[in-house]
């Protein structure tokens, strides 16, 4: 499943649908070789009106349709659009050019109409400009919306593609802990790695087959690795957001010296996320078990106040039974299990 902003393509600026639209007008308006002047001037003007008119409406209807339903999208991107340009916006934007549309679809049919009663040349030629200078009007009205809508869908292009309807697991924890090897290591075929608008790094999604169907697992870099704290409100709306998705939450501790974060730290990262998803069952693996002392093992096992799975994403150890009860926890909860579960 792509992402429902993919599609959206090249939004051109006022000038541009202008030019086009005119010049386009210019190069195909028909040429009558027989008959009186005034008659082959009339019907080269009415043809004038004709496609510039069907340009300028058509190209901004369809500028509109190439946009998903913004109230039928998932609520993840919904509201993913919403920290990036403003949903609100957004339909500003798109129901200003579909009412200049409509507008200038008026303005071709009534000119053309009056054209025919147009009994000498000047009088022709003077309705085509003035029927040109309307609708350039109505064009430039809507200027703002088209800018707005030209920086808009880079952004939104950059959306991963994640389908929303696809259990997911979404990883926590601190940068280095090991959140993209995890990922990487229980994937049945290489992760993608996709852009995520708010971040500076990729997003890394890998998908892994289960009796009950396929299962989406996300690392998400740049998002939930810090303190909420620290956070600015695109970040905040943005992890929010993440709450349409997860299903289950692996939060993965590094309980060595190597990731540069003290345990404390990342102990009160967990508590933030547990907040912040109180719906979500989360489930905890330390990793690097295979340089972790004991020592460090019993400290993590006395702070979470539940039971953990102490992994090594880089050898293996553990894994297997990580994903399981993940696994079983995700399709066991209400609304999961039977849908996921059925099959030919």
């Amino acid at each position: 499943m792509s992402q429902p902003f993919s599609g959206v393509g090249y939004v051109p600026s006022a000038d541009e649908l202008i030019d086009i639209a005119f010049g386009r007008a210019s190069r195909r308006a028909v040429k009558v070789p027989k008959g009186p002047v005034e008659a082959r001037v009339r019907a080269k003007e009415r043809d004038r009106i004709r496609i510039a008119g069907s340009v300028l409406a058509g190209r901004l209807k369809s500028i509109v349709q190439r946009f998903p339903d913004l109230e039928r999208i998932h609520p993840f991107y919904r509201e993913l659009a919403d920290v990036l340009v403003g949903v609100d916006e957004l339909k500003k934007a798109l129901g200003a050019l579909m009412k200049a549309s409509r507008i200038i679809e008026k303005l071709r049919r009534t000119y053309l109409l009056e054209l025919r009663r147009a009994s000498t040349i000047s009088e022709a030629g003077r309705l085509r400009r003035e029927a040109y200078g309307r609708m350039a009007s109505v064009v430039k009205k809507i200027a703002r919306y088209l800018d707005f809508l030209r920086d808009a869908v880079p952004k939104l292009a950059k959306l991963p593609s994640i389908d929303p309807e696809v259990p997911t697991i979404v990883v926590a924890g601190y940068t280095n802990v090991g959140k993209s090897s995890l990922v990487k290591a229980v994937s049945t075929a290489k992760p993608e790695v996709a852009s995520y608008p708010f971040t500076t790094k990729s997003i890394v999604l890998g998908h892994r087959d289960t009796p009950h169907g396929r299962i989406q697992i996300i690392d998400t870099p740049g998002l939930l690795d810090r303190p909420l704290s620290e956070r600015n409100r695109i970040e905040l709306q943005a992890i929010l957001a993440l709450k349409h998705l997860a299903d289950v939450i692996i939060f993965l501790i590094d309980p060595t010296p190597t990731c540069g974060f003290p345990l404390e730290s990342q102990l009160r990262l967990l508590e933030e996320v547990r907040e912040s998803f109180p719906d979500t069952p989360m489930i905890i693996a330390v990793n690097k078990a295979d340089i972790a002392t004991d020592e460090q093992i019993r400290a993590v096992r006395g702070a979470v106040g539940q039971d953990i799975h102490v992994i090594s994403a880089l050898r293996g150890d553990g894994l297997e039974e990580l994903m399981r009860e993940a696994v079983e926890v995700m399709f066991s909860r209400e609304g999961q299990l039977g849908p996921q579960a059925e099959g030919p």
